[in-house]
């Protein structure tokens, strides 16, 4: 499951993000890697100086232990986190199972934005960044004992956390320990060094050490060796950080350790050794430069909906014998009638179960490009998932999959309602979470179907169909066979938790909970979906409501990596740029399923100004038939007709990031109803 019923245990976390370091196209480059743009400098209480003009601005919302996320896309605070014009302002939830107090100090981003590291106390804490779960310690006990004080966690693109480990009381500088997530260890790098701040590529870490009584700055390779003194004099210096390009440090510089003290913002040019000072007056502690990334919108399309769907696959799955980076090895495929939506709306849940694709194909038998692309993704002896009957998907649909060397296993029910109790039962004989949609409902149905696939192999529920504010026979019966104790019903949309909470389940206790998601409009149960099952997703799929076929693509092709969202036309609908704003700090690729005629071109500029810092910061990356050519970074701000279509060259593979991790929670949408 996405989410979880309780607090998300350190070492099962650790576990899931220890592999993102090694996944292809993993985008956990907290700090980089660069080089890239230098934006602002930020300092505590919001004040923004650019170190070239030295103008100087205030963002509203932004208190103490100030940072950027790693596309300078929000800045986080003590206790909340906002966009860089002090927008969409976010609360952080406080942290539980600390040994005292909770509190948000020394705060740094994690896993590409998905993720925040602070001290509390001098105890290490994490949570996701969208605030949307209760933060926990980092460090199991027996690598955190009570008595030593853990400070000033900073991290590289590896996943690894650098902090200052001093005596209880948190006195002086200590030394500088790494906490290793995939060996579980804990090692110290440097003795006599605090304030630790790694480099944008992770291999180099800055810190603060005493000379003549007096702190200065230092550099170190990051395990310790080749120690270069930055600063000298009488003068003390604290709190450095690096710029994006990694060529220069930016730190808190003062005159005494007394009340006349002058305070200024400097940073130290490592090629030259040459400080210079930010601004032309004294501004708030704790430096840090604005990483300007530029994030990345897409489109996948074809010449029409069906080749969307191929391009689609293309998009996802390997060619049999080849393993391209950033793409998967099909180990199956479902197949669906490409005229019927009826029958299609719960197939993304089983291809994320089975592992393959969803191809569209006529009722009468395989299309040619259906045929194309099975033999290039999927090996022969697979099997391929016909979900309905003969009349949904005839005979020689599968008298062809069997001559191309395939098992053929049809899922199937008397209607559309009893064919999504077989589709959920092939996924999980014993669900541990079921969604309820409404079979005419393809927008919900589609969005939960795409979660429910979203585990791939470890998937534990599908999707099961109300006619509407009803529950037929063959729904109902499979219902009442569960135990609402052990399997989460979750209801989408009004009428769902309409036919639930008015039927009869005479095997359920007389009072038993569901999850209820709602929303006024397609797109705002879209976003209550992606809310409830992704955590800080970093990749987002956008499909137009008037497409159910171009959604079973988006569906398919994007349910392991992260949510479906639905856009109307022409402007994108104002809950998903809210949404792609709140996770923007993970969120650095969303990509359009269909061509201009679904999501618009001007839609997916403002999607790329709401995932990253804004502006110019990303780029467009069109993949027609599901590949792209060499001349990939053309500017996102001609996407409209023929634009999209870029010219003929060599194909890339599709750039991918990690699986979505796991929600913390189930409180918020748990209720209980008594029949």
């Amino acid at each position: 499951m996405r989410r979880r019923a309780a607090v998300l245990a350190t070492a099962a976390v650790l576990a899931a993000m220890g592999s993102l370091a090694t996944a292809p196209g993993a985008a956990a480059d907290d700090a980089g890697p660069w080089p890239g743009t230098e934006g602002a400098v930020l300092t505590d209480g919001g004040t923004l100086t650019n170190p070239t003009t030295g103008t100087v601005l205030h963002v509203p919302n932004v208190g103490a232990h100030a940072t950027w996320a790693p596309d300078g896309s929000r800045i986080v605070s003590a206790w909340r986190s906002v966009r860089p014009d002090g927008s969409d302002k976010l609360a952080l939830p406080p942290a539980q199972g600390m040994r005292s107090t909770p509190s948000y100090q020394d705060l740094t981003f994690w896993w590409g934005g998905r993720y925040l590291v602070f001290s509390s106390n001098g105890q290490l804490a994490y949570g996701l960044s969208d605030g949307s779960g209760a933060p926990g310690p980092l460090l199991p006990e027996s690598l955190e004992p009570a008595g030593v004080c853990d400070t000033d966690p900073t991290v590289n693109p590896q996943g690894q956390v650098a902090f200052e480990r001093g005596a209880q009381g948190c006195r002086d500088y200590g030394g500088v320990f790494v906490y290793d997530s995939a060996a579980r260890t804990v090692q110290r790098v440097l003795t006599d060094a605090g304030q630790p701040a790694y480099s944008p590529d992770g291999t180099r870490l800055a810190f603060v050490r005493k000379v003549d009584g007096a702190p200065q700055i230092f550099t170190a390779n990051a395990d310790g060796t080749d120690v270069r003194q930055r600063t000298s004099g009488p003068r003390r210096f604290a709190n450095p950080s690096w710029s994006p390009t990694g060529a220069r440090i930016v730190f808190d510089a003062h005159t005494s350790a007394q009340a006349d003290d002058v305070h200024t913002t400097e940073y130290v040019d490592l090629s030259t050794g040459e400080l210079t000072r930010v601004g032309d007056r004294a501004a708030g502690s704790n430096p840090s430069w604005q990483p300007l990334r530029k994030n990345g919108v897409g489109r996948v399309w074809g010449a029409d909906a069906y080749s969307t769907n191929i391009a689609s696959s293309r998009w996802t799955w390997n060619t049999v014998g080849q393993n391209v980076p950033g793409l998967m090895n099909a180990k199956s495929a479902v197949l669906v009638n490409r005229d019927d939506p009826s029958y299609a709306l719960t197939a993304p849940a089983l291809a994320g179960k089975k592992r393959g694709p969803v191809l569209m194909t006529p009722k009468t038998g395989l299309s040619a490009p259906v045929r194309r692309e099975l033999k290039r993704a999927v090996r022969p002896g697979s099997t391929v998932y016909l979900v309905g009957g003969t009349a949904v998907l005839n005979g020689p649909v599968a008298t062809q999959l069997k001559t191309l060397g395939y098992a053929v296993k049809r899922v199937s029910g008397a209607d559309r309602y009893a064919t999504s109790v077989a589709v959920a039962k092939a996924i999980a004989p014993s669900p541990k979470y079921v969604f309820l949609a409404g079979g005419s409902e393809y927008r919900a149905a589609l969005a939960a179907a795409s979660a429910a696939g979203a585990d791939g192999a470890d998937a534990a529920g599908g999707v099961v169909l109300t006619n509407g504010k009803t529950l037929t026979a063959s729904v109902k019966a499979y219902l009442n066979s569960l135990n609402p104790d052990r399997t989460m019903v979750i209801t989408v949309g009004a009428a769902a938790k309409y036919a639930l909470l008015h039927g009869s389940y005479p095997r359920w206790p007389s009072t038993y909970s569901y999850y209820p998601i709602t929303g006024g409009t397609d797109a705002a149960i879209s976003v209550a979906i992606a809310k409830f099952w992704w955590a800080a997703p970093g990749q987002t799929a956008l499909a137009h409501t008037g497409a159910w076929r171009d959604g079973v693509s988006a569906a398919a092709a994007m349910n392991v990596f992260g949510p479906l969202l639905w856009t109307a036309r022409p402007a994108l609908s104002s809950e998903i740029g809210g949404y792609l704003r709140r996770e923007s700090a993970g969120v650095d690729f969303t990509v359009a399923f269909g061509p201009t005629g679904g999501v618009t071109g001007t839609e997916l500029n403002t999607v790329g100004a709401a995932i990253s810092a804004g502006g110019r910061y990303f780029e467009y990356r069109p993949y027609y038939d599901g590949v792209i050519p060499a001349r990939a970074g053309q500017s996102a701000f001609a996407l409209g007709g023929d634009g999209d279509r870029p010219a003929a060259g060599p194909a890339v593979a599709a750039p991918r990031p990690a699986p979505a991790g796991a929600r913390p929670d189930l409180a918020s949408l748990r209720t209980l109803h008594r029949q």
